[in-house]
Formats: structure tokens, sequence, C-alpha cells
């Protein structure tokens, strides 16, 4: 398949193109708006309806617009396992989804595809550690406009508590300070370089200290009692780490195989527990 310009995907000219994209898990603790994971739960977009993308997407659809921002045009359709509103960047798989749909229609292949759509996804979200990870799969770092995959994974088995509430991205990221005490900052790096230490040489011993942060985990979880127990409770029963998802109200967490079941049964029961993989592939055209 050509790259831009006029051809279409396989997929396409058998009369429909369905694109999964994977939800992710951002800031890691002290990463604030530089580090994301994808994790193993999806969003799809389609130009036709099928079994994976059945609700057709009006013209205010978050996919929908990034649909048309990266080219396309015509009616798409949308389907999900990922939860929104929980801090599993619901809103960028879903706008990594259509982006990408919309670059293959045009004729890319897939590399290109994800490339043309980064800009546009990280545009809409005005950030890049979730739609990095949604386009491209892995652990990523974000710099400003340039987005790096780390060549590492997670050391340990991670799953994510998600409970019955929803987070307003938007109205949380407005409550936090705008400038932070000097000491806060230096803690912040601090932190960041030991969890790139802990993830590059497999070393969960130094992932609790990594993902301590205070930039935004203090404040959004004085207004989440329960992330907050859950994230000590995690802890306390033995996992190696456990972060405020984005802006939460799931938490992230890396366990040993061996506190797996501990942590598990250790975690509030108002939360559901993912068992999750890092997903190492990102955007995708998967059969309908």
């Amino acid at each position: 398949m050509k790259r831009g310009g006029g051809s279409r995907s396989p997929l396409y000219d058998r009369g429909v193109t369905c694109v999964r994209s994977p939800g992710s898990s951002a800031n890691i603790g002290p990463g604030f708006d530089v580090l994301g994971v994808a994790l193993d739960r999806h969003v799809w977009a389609s130009d036709r309806e099928c079994p994976h993308a059945g609700e057709a997407c009006g013209p205010d659809h978050i996919a929908r617009i990034a649909y048309e921002r990266a080219g396309g045009a015509g009616r798409i359709w949308f389907g999900f396992d990922l939860e929104p509103g929980r801090g599993l960047g619901f809103s960028a798989a879903a706008r990594a989804a259509g982006a990408v749909l919309a670059r293959v229609e045009q004729g890319d292949d897939l590399e290109r595809a994800r490339e043309r759509a980064y800009p546009v996804v990280a545009g809409i979200e005005g950030h890049g550690d979730n739609a990095a990870p949604s386009v491209f799969g892995g652990i990523h770092v974000i710099a400003g406009d340039l987005n790096h995959r780390l060549a590492t994974v997670l050391p340990g088995t991670f799953l994510c508590w998600v409970p019955p509430l929803e987070t307003d991205t938007d109205g949380s990221r407005l409550e936090l300070d705008e400038r932070v005490p000097r000491a806060d900052a230096v803690f912040n790096l601090g932190r960041v370089g030991l969890l790139v230490a802990a993830l590059y040489e497999g070393d969960p011993t130094l992932l609790r200290r990594a993902t301590e942060d205070r930039l935004h985990q203090p404040h959004r979880l004085a207004q989440c009692a329960p992330a907050r127990e859950a994230i000590a409770a995690a802890l306390d029963c033995g996992a190696s780490a456990a972060w405020l998802s984005g802006s939460g109200p799931a938490i992230g967490i890396v366990a040993p195989p061996e506190a797996v079941d501990a942590v598990v049964n250790g975690l509030p029961p108002s939360g559901k527990v993912l068992d999750l993989a890092v997903d190492e592939e990102g955007s995708l055209v998967v059969e309908p």
C-alpha cells in the first residue's frame, strides 16, 4: 500500500475499515503530563457499523471530530470496552482511533497513518502522555512536541482499580496550582529519574519511591477518598507501586506476581480490578 495519496487500505477495499486503539494510564506518579503507558483495553472506530463499532457518531463525538481533523469525511461508527471518565485515557483512545481511521482511508500505510494522526490527537488533547500510548502503544515520555517510546516494560503484574465514579479531567486540571515550590519540582524531577531507572533496570524495589508525587496527586487524592484509600491498601498488601491513573479516580498498580492475590483481595470492594497488560501495538487496523 502506498504512503499518502489516493490508494486505500485492503480492508477499506473490502467495504469496511476498523481501527482499534488502546487506553492509557498517564502520569505514572511523578510524570505529570510527560509519562504514559498503554493498556490493553480498547476503543474501535469504523467506517461502517460492525460488531466492534456499533454506535453511529454524531458530529460532536470526539472520535468523529478527530477523524475529520485528520482528513476524514463521511459517517463513522464507534465502540469500546474502556470506561470513560475514569482516568484510563478514553478520550485519547477515541481520538486516536478516529484520526488513524481517517489517515488509513486516505491511503497511508499504518506507520504513516500513526505518524500523521499523532499531532492531531495530541493537539486536541492538549498533551501527549495519553495520545502517544494510544497511537503507538508501549510506555512513552513526552518532551514538548517530541514523544519517545521507552524500550522497556513494567517490572511486575499491571493492574487497575476502577471505582464507579467519574472525573472531569479538564475541571480537575484547572484546580491544580499554576506555580509550585522549587522543592516540589526538584522532588518530582528526582522521582521521574528514579522511575525511568527502575523501568530500564527492571527493579521493582525502586518503584514505590519512584512513583511518589507532589505536583498533582496530593490535591486530586484529597478530593477523592476512594482512590486515596485504594492506593494505601495496594501498597499495604505488597504492591510495588500504586498511582492515580491520569486524573483518576482509577489507580494503576504494579505488583509482584506473588503478591497479586493479596493486593486484589485487599483493594476496596467498591471498585473493580482489571488484570492488564501493556498494549505494545498501539492503533491497528483490525478485522471488523
